[in-house]
């Protein structure tokens, strides 16, 4: 091919390569009845892809664009743990502690659980504090000391399951020990140094510009998401594509925030995350590691009333693929695997 040739082609097929992101994307939104979406594609380090389709809000027809607010769900717990190992850096504790430590007067039956216990759930806790309600904002404490008469599900360490109830005691301890709320060290202490200058915690009250409206469906009808008032550490975050392609880039370099090794800590597979003897699932603290058709994959997915999120790191392959919703029934890994299949075949 002349260099004539190439030069005329390298538009068209700059064109293509967004234009089949866009033909997935905008297929998969029908299919699944998706309001707004915020993607971020980085390949090699380079965001080749961070833009918005649909509503951020439908009745105005505010579209989504790459700096369009949204809410994370889990997908924030990856900050919290990242919080913690920076307090562990900075000497004020360890993941081996006891909650004791933290929770004085926390039941004889929790003393063995740790924070790494917390951090990738294997405290054996119940998966909810009972004191949490949607409609009701009160302090993390009050949602942790609610469980103090329950059973343990298992002892600490056993096995893998579920347990929002261990980030608010991580939100805890963090606002213990760094003497500030623990949004306000997140935002310090993470968000600053990696640039992210529109990420917010999930107050509802608040005036936050850009932010998106959550929607559901009752059957075909679309309608405004049940508002959640409660601020839940569990998932206790809002942010942009463009915020989390910062992320993602200080999280892959290894050169702020954390210290490398420590950076790897998070994604070291820790516990078997199913009990399916073939799956290759496992939780870090903070993550999924798993595999995908033979790739290796970094992952985590969030879910609050009205939004549904996924952020999709293959690490030794040079691709992410972020995708923020605000639709309740959306489904967003299944569009981050048509992605990845499309990029991986590139």
């Amino acid at each position: 091919m002349n260099k004539l040739l190439l030069c005329l082609l390298l538009p068209a097929l700059s064109f293509a390569q967004v234009d089949s992101t866009d033909i997935i994307v905008k297929q998969m939104m029908e299919q699944q009845k998706i309001v707004g979406l915020s993607l971020a594609v980085i390949k090699n380090g380079k965001a080749v892809v961070n833009k918005g389709y649909g509503w951020a809000n439908a009745e105005l027809e505010v579209p989504v664009n790459s700096e369009t607010v949204i809410r994370l769900g889990s997908v924030s717990k990856q900050f919290f743990t990242t919080a913690i190992l920076k307090l562990m850096e900075e000497g004020e504790l360890s993941i081996d502690d006891s909650v004791h430590r933290f929770f004085p007067d926390a039941p004889e039956s929790w003393r063995p659980i740790t924070v790494k216990h917390l951090m990738s759930h294997t405290s054996g806790l119940q998966r909810e504090g009972p004191a949490y309600d949607n409609n009701k904002i009160q302090p993390d404490i009050d949602i942790i000391r609610s469980a103090y008469d329950l059973p343990l599900v298992f002892k600490a360490g056993e096995k893998f399951q579920y347990c929002n109830l261990g980030y608010f005691m991580l939100a805890e301890i963090i606002t213990r020990v760094s003497g500030m709320p623990w949004q306000d060290y997140i935002h310090q202490a993470l968000f600053i140094p990696a640039g992210m200058h529109n990420s917010y915690v999930t107050d509802f009250y608040q005036i936050i510009p850009r932010r998106a409206n959550g929607y559901m469906h009752r059957k075909d009808t679309l309608v405004n998401a049940t508002a959640m008032y409660a601020i839940r550490p569990s998932g206790g975050f809002l942010s942009t594509s463009s915020d989390m392609i910062k992320w993602e880039k200080a999280m892959r370099e290894k050169k702020t925030i954390l210290k490398k090794a420590n950076w790897e800590k998070l994604w070291q597979p820790y516990i078997k995350a199913s009990d399916k003897a073939e799956s290759k699932e496992y939780y870090g603290l903070g993550w999924f590691v798993e595999e995908y058709k033979g790739y290796h994959l970094i992952q985590h997915g969030g879910a609050n009333i009205g939004f549904r999120s996924v952020f999709t790191y293959f690490a030794n392959d040079g691709l992410s693929i972020i995708i923020l919703t605000n639709t309740d029934e959306a489904n967003p890994r299944t569009i981050a695997n048509k992605l990845a299949d499309y990029y991986f075949r590139k």
